[in-house]
């Protein structure tokens, strides 16, 4: 910033409520009666401040859900440099699988790429199809690297979630993770059961081509994770640390199937992404409720939300009592066309949870870390990153503070704007009747709005939607989107909130809400209890709906009742 930029800043700044409090610009700081408080960021990657340690172990963004377990097997095994690319592995196997003509070998080969390698669907910005290597074996992760295109011979760089977000999930409240969870997850893919002669025959080739160590280490991805795990500690533990205990429940579930290996894994990449696509959508929520509730301690901030809520100035520890609870309202996938109104609920929910709260996610989180440093400034006490239930007792607590803390807030909108417009005052000013930190909210927006989607609603739509099997999420083309549940998805679900037992239809539904999941009408419920019925998943011993009961197709069905 030049000297002229300064001065031209600070007669803005001279010209807001926070100078009779002391609150203006020095240099390139914000000074709180003369003390230096902070750093105005200069470039836009400075603006972005989205350390989130107990949201996520790393920014998002949404790239296709089969790069999410070859990321974490990759990072479990020894660091190898100069690996080849999985086409290697893909052009050889017409020469070196048996056969006793060509034709053999093609037929084989075709067979061995529709098992190793799995096909994006969702929409990209380059028009060659993407197979993926799928982490059938250690061997595969640890020897080959993904392209990023079919014929690219570009390397393919993991941009969702690193394989840090394991431990990360499996973290526990005391600071540790669970290793044997860990351990049993690693062994899946380090094992040689159920891997048929051609299998096996793929590996040897694979081995040909980048020989080397394949073994998987529990330690090696937790060191690699200690970075996350530390972080996450200074947050002082993570975000709706409920939902993390019920992915350990439900990774324990899944790992004790009984499922070939390419069935387990499918299983074990959908529960990944029903975590953590439920686990945005629920930090969307949650956060953007109790920044809210801080701009209500101001005036002119409004209200917070009138609804009934239970995280908002704390974690109520129960998911079923969580503001997700239920709201994401859904219908069931027939396995056809079925149309659908844009009054219906399970589009109306998707629009008001996407648009409202997981869209701007990012744009909270960055909020909510500038306001910590704003608190900072104004003289309050040091925060974690993103904790606005520590920002809101504080301002709750100092009258004094909390105006300093309009003041600072105030002028870091105002920066921001003067900065988005060329270092020009006009159109730069913060309205005087909007409380500060909603001003620095709105001024984060206005910059954000064309990238903000690429880490919270891409992701979600990578995780759940822009898959062939296990939907949360489905479209009919570009007229509407919306919540729906399809045949694959449906059947995790039911394993997850029965288990081996029978349960109660209404106990059933109440299990779902704990995903953030309910049926969009009573309607909708007689079409889900009409699809578990053809599943072989629901048992009627009377036509009274309390003598209805959801069990999964391999639970038994009389020794429970």
């Amino acid at each position: 910033m030049t000297s002229s930029d300064s001065s031209a800043l600070k007669r803005l700044a001279d010209q807001l409520p926070g100078a009779a409090l002391g609150v203006t610009v020095e240099g390139s700081r914000i000074s709180v009666s003369g003390a230096p408080g902070m750093p105005i960021p200069q470039k836009a990657a400075d603006w972005l401040m989205h350390q989130a340690p107990a949201i996520w172990p790393n920014t998002p963004h949404g790239e296709a859900r089969p790069t999410l377990l070859f990321g974490i097997v990759k990072d479990a095994g020894p660091t190898r440099a100069n690996l080849p690319l999985d086409t290697t592995l893909k052009a050889v196997l017409d020469e070196k699988l048996p056969g006793d003509s060509p034709q053999q070998h093609q037929a084989l080969a075709a067979a061995m790429r529709s098992k190793f390698w799995g096909t994006a669907t969702g929409k990209r910005t380059t028009k060659k199809r993407t197979h993926y290597l799928l982490p059938l074996h250690s061997r595969l992760p640890l020897s080959f690297v993904q392209t990023t295109a079919e014929g690219s011979k570009t390397p393919f760089r993991y941009k969702m979630f690193r394989g840090t977000v394991l431990p990360f999930l499996l973290s526990t409240p005391s600071g540790d993770v669970d290793r044997g969870l860990l351990e049993r997850f690693l062994e899946v893919f380090a094992n040689d059961q159920d891997l048929t002669v051609l299998d096996k025959k793929v590996l040897e080739i694979a081995a040909e081509i980048s020989p080397g160590p394949d073994d998987l280490q529990a330690d090696t991805l937790i060191a690699s994770s200690q970075g996350v795990l530390q972080r996450l500690q200074e947050a002082g533990g993570a975000f709706c640390a409920a939902s993390l205990e019920q992915f350990r429940r439900d990774l324990g579930q899944v790992l004790s199937l009984d499922l070939p290996r390419r069935d387990l894994i499918h299983q074990l990449t959908m529960l990944l992404a029903l975590h953590l696509a439920t686990r945005l959508y629920r930090a969307g929520l949650v956060l953007s409720r109790r920044l809210d509730e801080c701009i209500a301690l101001f005036p002119g901030g409004g209200k917070a939300d009138a609804d009934e809520v239970s995280c908002v100035r704390d974690c109520c520890g129960d998911l079923e009592g969580c503001d997700l609870s239920g709201r994401m309202l859904f219908r069931t996938g027939s396995g056809s066309f079925r149309g659908v109104k844009l009054t219906e609920p399970c589009v109306t929910s998707y629009r008001e949870l996407t648009s409202k709260y997981l869209l701007p996610l990012p744009v909270t989180i960055n909020t909510a870390n500038l306001a910590r440093d704003a608190l900072r400034a104004a003289g309050g006490p040091k925060i974690p990153a993103s904790d606005l239930v520590a920002l809101h007792a504080a301002l709750t607590a100092d009258d004094s503070l909390r105006h300093r803390f309009d003041a600072v807030t105030r002028l870091l909108a105002v920066c921001h704007l003067y900065q988005l417009r060329g270092n020009s005052a006009v159109g730069a000013e913060a309205p005087h009747d909007m409380p500060g930190l909603h001003a620095l909210r709105s001024a984060l927006l206005q910059s954000r709005r064309t990238v903000m989607r690429r880490e919270g609603r891409d992701v979600v739509h990578q995780l759940v939607k822009d898959v062939r099997t296990g939907r949360l999420i489905a479209s009919n083309g570009n007229a509407a989107v919306f919540f729906e549940l399809d045949e694959d998805m449906l059947h995790l679900l039911v394993r997850l909130v029965c288990g081996n037992k029978l349960v109660a239809w209404d106990d059933f539904l109440r299990g779902l809400q704990r995903y953030g999941l309910a049926p969009q009408n009573s309607a909708e419920e007689q079409l889900l209890q009409k699809a578990l019925s053809r599943l072989g998943m629901l048992k009627r011993y009377s036509d009274a709906g309390e003598s209805a009961y959801v069990h999964h197709s391999d639970a038994s069905q009389e020794e429970e009742l």
